[in-house]
């Protein structure tokens, strides 16, 4: 298998690609009457203001661009004796994109005619549910929601909620924020227990999906984040600095450039902060949780020539911190740390065969370390423990445009290397655990064919099939068919979209080892339930969008999943190691609903309104990894810590042309987490207030201030109790600051 895979390998080295996120805009030109206007002079040009693309249309009317960043666009067409036509709208990540250009004629009216743009403001070909932020949509956002991805998502993504020890979790599962970055993905968990985390500052455009995933995306789908980074030819030459200081030692210096020399453009961003508060507390006043870290990243794009360009991304990051304690334990001198560090490489190469036909191929590399440091304490329990891995790989995938058909057929190559140890002296705990130190190595095969077409006027279909061989621990395989499909009513502006997928979810890498040793060889030989196991699951969506007026839309989701295996993460004892475990069987089902309401120029608002209703059900018996002293019967029910009922979130801003001034909230709401063999946790609603402006201006450069207040209210709530021996985590208490960025 290993040779066979290393022979493709090296043919894939051998042809020109890239693993960018470029997808394609195809459309057709014709009058009123539904007449194919040919020769129409088409262009499409980013909304920052630089052209990328122009074209005519051929002798049907049709008109097609390839390798096209994802953004916010404007469509322009225009022929002979015909007026202009306009369009604007966002342009997703690996999803083409299909138009029917209408252009009225001159000679049917007499007067001068200004005819207004279209604004798409729902995807009539979007056959699964996921919510797309560019550039100039994240930078509207107050400065905490952009700290980390976990902020993020807590309030953009529908039904994410907090769970226990900074977990997020999304439809039912805890294995969250699974990061697709540039066309390329990753097995490491992006919660702040295992990763400082990419910092959103380096987003051009983010796509959070929660729903429908055609076949090139594997491994979790827990909350995807389809991410393309920022890129030098956007910025020309110009850069931030940006400094935000808050109350509880919340500071952070973050500063960015780009610019383009030849047909080189680059990017640099580097970020340093620090919090008095890194982790949720297990008391509602922090204790020993200070923490502090830094992130960096490099982007060089070079295009060599019409049909080859290349890309280079490096990040970095790393973060100290220390682990929370109980009153007693902070009384008994407890002071264990933890120290993590990753570094990331991905290396493109885009080839161009024709107008029809794309071939990206990308390399790519990763690095993780994890240090537990015990207490210096001669009284609290002690744990010590450590992970390292290697992630090597290779993905190519080819596009081609046929007849209205956008075939995709791809294959993505994983080298694993994986390193653990772990030890617990308990200090009179009644816990035991045996020690344990051990490296694996491993690897995944993924191959997927996939076609996006409209067997009918209105009807887009997604149709593919993916299969996975993961090889780490045990070997496990499966063939994952996917179908979904999108309907748009174009009288009433409404699109409803049916997704099935088949799943295929990896073992969580972090303590896997650890996890799969303790499930063999545990003290107690009624907790020995073996390896940890892949999380296989039947994926069924409903939904509906609707545009209500330009650039407002409401959108309802509903959603059912079961699985064999699902996946939680359980810590060991009080030692803040957390490894997988896995249940016999899952079942989450929900509805999600969503109105968004994109910048309205004229009265200067936006806003944002979120609702999810979940239930999440794990059945025993406990089949793998770390069971605990908590065994499940054969198909014994319980619900999960992080399951909350309901769940919303709110944002609404207003914005002012005088010196940019700016207001808003943003909210959130949770009737609360569930406790072993007790009622759930009190509902919780938070807000976070904030405003800016300009105070100094000189073109180029200017000088912004914002002012912020997180949970207004002091709202202190409980988020989640994983067990009875865990204690409850509590939420932010409030804090005050403000930033200074300067544009230059």
């Amino acid at each position: 298998m290993l040779s066979w895979c290393l022979r493709v390998t090296l043919l894939i080295l051998l042809i020109p690609g890239v693993g960018f996120a470029q997808t394609a805009v195809e459309g057709t030109v014709q009058d009123s009457s539904g007449r194919a206007i040919p020769n129409a002079s088409i262009s499409l040009r980013h909304q920052e203001g630089r052209a990328v693309f122009a074209t005519a249309s051929d002798s049907k009317g049709t008109f097609r661009f390839l390798g096209v960043e994802p953004a916010a666009y404007t469509l322009q067409a225009e022929a002979a004796g015909y007026f202009q036509a306009t369009y604007e709208f966002l342009l997703r990540a690996r999803q083409p994109v299909l138009l029917s250009v209408e252009l009225q004629g001159k000679e049917t009216v007499r007067q001068k005619v200004e005819v207004p743009a279209s604004y798409l403001t729902i995807d009539p070909e979007k056959t699964g549910s996921s919510y797309m932020f560019t550039r100039q949509d994240l930078e509207r956002l107050p400065e905490p929601m952009m700290e980390s991805t976990n902020d993020l998502v807590n309030n953009l993504m529908p039904g994410a909620s907090d769970s226990h020890d900074n977990f997020l979790a999304v439809r039912g599962t805890e294995v969250s924020l699974h990061e697709f970055i540039n066309g390329v993905s990753f097995l490491e968990n992006t919660q702040p227990q295992f990763s400082a985390g990419v910092s959103p500052q380096i987003f051009e455009t983010v796509e959070l999906m929660t729903g429908g995933f055609t076949p090139e995306y594997g491994n979790r789908f827990g909350g995807v984040l389809d991410i393309t980074t920022r890129s030098g030819a956007t910025l020309g030459g110009h850069g931030d600095v940006n400094f935000r200081g808050a109350t509880l030692n919340n500071y952070d210096l973050n500063a960015d450039y780009g610019g383009e020399t030849g047909k080189l453009a680059y990017y640099f961003f580097a970020d340093g902060f620090t919090s008095g508060r890194y982790l949720d507390p297990p008391e509602p006043k922090e204790l020993f949780d200070f923490g502090k870290g830094s992130r960096a990243a490099a982007q060089f794009d070079w295009r060599a020539g019409d049909k080859d360009s290349f890309k280079l991304l490096l990040l970095g990051s790393g973060a100290n911190f220390q682990q929370p304690n109980l009153a007693a334990d902070q009384a008994a001198g407890r002071d264990a740390q933890r120290h993590l560090r990753q570094y990331t490489a991905i290396l493109g190469w885009l080839h161009t065969f024709s107008p029809q036909t794309l071939l990206q191929t990308s390399l790519y590399e990763r690095t993780s370390s994890d240090q537990v440091l015990p207490t210096t304490d001669p009284v609290t329990p002690l744990s010590a423990a450590s992970r390292a891995s290697l992630t090597l790989g290779v993905k190519s995938d080819l596009s081609q445009s046929w007849r209205g058909h956008f075939f995709k057929a791809g294959v993505d190559l994983v080298r694993l290397r994986e390193g653990e140890s772990f030890f617990f002296d308990s200090r009179g705990d009644p816990d035991v655990f045996p020690a344990f130190r051990g490296w694996r190595q491993g690897g995944q095969a993924s191959f997927y064919v996939q076609d996006h077409f409209s067997p009918v006027r209105n009807l887009s279909v997604d149709l593919g099939l993916r299969y996975d061989h993961f090889d780490l621990v045990d070997a496990d395989q499966q063939a994952s068919p996917r179908v979904g499909f999108a309907y748009h009513i174009n009288k009433t502006k409404s699109v409803m979209h049916a997704a099935y997928n088949r799943l295929f979810s990896p073992p969580p890498i972090e303590y896997s080892l650890l996890a799969s040793f303790i499930g063999n060889n545990a003290v107690v030989p009624g907790q020995r339930v073996g390896n940890v196991r892949p999380y296989t699951q039947h994926y069924y969506e409903l939904g509906w969008s609707q545009e209500i007026a330009p650039r407002v839309s409401l959108e309802l989701n509903a959603y059912l999943h079961t699985g064999r295996n699902g996946f939680e993460n359980h810590e060991i004892s009080i030692s803040r190691i957390f490894v997988p475990i896995n249940f016999n069987g899952a079942r989450s089902n929900g509805i999600e609903f969503v109105m968004n309401m994109r910048q309205l120029k004229r009265l200067g608002i936006s806003g944002r309104f979120q609702y999810a209703l979940a239930k999440t059900y794990f059945y025993g018996p406990i089949t793998g990894g770390f069971a605990g002293d908590e065994p499940l019967v054969a198909g014994e029910r319980i619900i999960p810590a992080f399951d909350q009922t309901h769940t919303g979130t709110a944002q609404f801003f207003y914005h002012n042309r005088w010196r940019g001034f700016w207001a808003g909230s943003a909210m959130r709401y949770g009737s609360g987490t569930i406790v072993e063999n007790g009622p759930r946790l009190q509902q919780h609603f938070t807000a976070d207030l904030a405003t800016g402006f300009i105070l100094w201006k000189a073109e180029p450069r200017s000088l912004d201030f914002e002012f912020n207040i997180t949970n207004a209210s002091n709202s202190v709530y409980k988020i989640a109790k994983e067990s009875e021996e865990i204690p409850i985590q509590y939420a932010p208490t409030r804090t005050a600051g403000g930033s200074l960025k300067l544009h230059f």
